[in-house]
């Protein structure tokens, strides 16, 4: 088995929480569904920054 550390925002926490609760099975397939699709909407989000870079001196 293979540990990892992820830094997610609190409403995710929150639900991984709640998996743990459940059955080893239920809680392996929904924690890697909740960590797939937090990535899958950070990599929109860094895509759109790579697509439309914003200026430093507008800061």
């Amino acid at each position: 088995m293979k540990y990892i550390s992820v830094v997610v925002p609190e409403e995710v926490d929150r639900e991984l929480r709640f998996a743990c609760a459940d059955q080893a099975t239920t809680k392996s397939r929904l924690v890697r569904k909740l960590i797939e699709e937090y990535l899958d909407e950070w990599k929109k989000e860094f895509e759109v920054d790579l697509q439309f870079p914003r200026d430093k001196e507008e800061d």
